[in-house]
């Protein structure tokens, strides 16, 4: 069967070659202004988003360079000797991943900082919208006894609330786009009851956040992302993309680490560092880039099959 190319409906304001993702899903949700300013408007981000700023930019530096070493021992190279110099608290993370990386990966093929995306169809009021979503994920596994377990690396000072990570977009998204992007893979078509979705803590070790998958959840799933795919689809102006409501909660919650706080006059000053990751991020490196590097996960059906599983 011949896959319609995705297209976005005609006059949307969004790049002809936008890609849905986890983060612009989960913006939107957050604050539809947020998503407006940094997927319309495209603006550079005019402020910190958390302070003491230069800790801020060190931990984001220091979470890309963890996510690269376990990408390295993932693939099997050897890495004692860079270990030896690595700067705290790298050090410190790379010998808790060493010790407790979850002992049921073992002998399990896994496929590290790999893309995925679909085309999904999005109900509109005359015809189907066919839309790319993607996920980029860190670990893949794919276990002996026949799960296929996603591994997010978080680098966060303290394990993240279970229940705030079972909210988020991330914990949607992932599992479904693999479960959909199966057939067209090398390992064949995957139930949703083989799928887990496991998030591990450099600050707990041994406290994966774990959540498994299931075929009702999957049908729910979709039916969410549909949903905010076809909000967002529906907006054609600034006005249609409003601020989440102003209150004590909102402004301590989000706006104090959104960027473009001082734009849509909720605050000035950045939130405190110490309570980022329990709040709008998890503390990963990948929640903190920029929102206008959504665009790299731009990937298609041809990429994906070149994985080795």
């Amino acid at each position: 069967m011949q896959r319609q190319p995705f297209a976005l409906p005609a006059g949307s304001p969004l790049p002809d070659d936008f890609a849905f993702s986890q983060s612009s899903l989960q913006a939107y949700t957050d604050c539809p202004r947020r998503f407006w300013l940094t997927y319309v408007e495209r603006l550079p981000w005019p402020a910190a988003e958390a302070s003491p700023v230069q800790d801020h930019e060190r931990l984001m530096r220091l979470g890309d360079q963890y996510h690269r070493l376990v990408q390295r021992a993932e693939l099997g190279l050897d890495l004692d000797e860079l270990a030896q110099e690595l700067p705290a608290p790298l050090d410190g993370w790379f010998d808790a991943y060493r010790a407790y990386r979850p002992a049921d990966l073992a002998g399990a093929r896994v496929e590290v900082e790999c893309n995925l995306s679909i085309h999904l169809e999005i109900e509109q009021t005359a015809h189907a919208t066919p839309v790319r979503l993607a996920a980029k994920y860190d670990l893949i596994a794919a276990t002996q006894d026949g799960r296929f377990i996603i591994v997010d690396w978080k680098t966060g000072h303290r394990r993240a609330d279970p229940v705030h990570l079972q909210r988020r977009l991330q914990s949607v998204v992932y599992p479904f786009v693999l479960v959909e992007a199966a057939p067209y893979l090398g390992w064949g078509p995957i139930a949703p009851e083989q799928v887990e979705m496991r998030y591990w803590f450099t600050a707990a070790p041994t406290q994966p956040a774990v959540f498994p998958y299931g075929s009702f959840q999957h049908a729910a799933n979709r039916q969410r992302i549909a949903g905010l795919v076809a909000a967002i689809l529906a907006g054609h102006s600034r006005d249609d993309f409003p601020l989440a409501p102003d209150s004590e909660a909102t402004r301590r919650r989000l706006c104090r680490f959104c960027t473009y706080r001082s734009r849509c006059n909720r605050g000035i000053e950045a939130g405190d560092l110490n309570d980022l990751s329990d709040l709008d991020n998890t503390g990963d490196v990948e929640d903190l880039i920029p929102e206008t590097a959504a665009r790299s996960l731009d990937f298609g059906m041809d990429e994906i099959a070149e994985l080795s599983f």
